[in-house]
């Protein structure tokens, strides 16, 4: 079951550019395997928390970042995904 991070004060989605299994990068919600992993990531990253969310909450994530690094990703105490893109990029 993946973890992600959270930043606790936006509720911003942590999102970089990932690989694929085919090796193809992608702009995507970050996220680890285990829960230890992300609160290693989260050690060095003060300000985000973990958080456990279901593989198809992940893939939903995904499809709202659409491979866009101009995008972000929010989650609010519901679970509810919200996108805001940036004009910057």
């Amino acid at each position: 079951m993946p973890y992600i991070l959270v930043h606790q004060d936006t509720m911003e989605i942590a999102a970089s550019t990932l690989r694929n299994i085919y090796d193809i990068d992608y702009y995507g919600a970050q996220w680890w395997p285990t829960e230890e992993e992300a609160l290693q990531m989260k050690a060095n990253a003060p300000g985000w928390q973990v958080k456990h969310v279901t593989d198809m909450k992940l893939k939903m994530m995904n499809v709202k970042l659409n491979n866009d690094t101009s995008r972000k990703l929010f989650i609010n105490e519901d679970g509810a995904l919200r996108v805001e893109t940036s004009s910057a990029n």
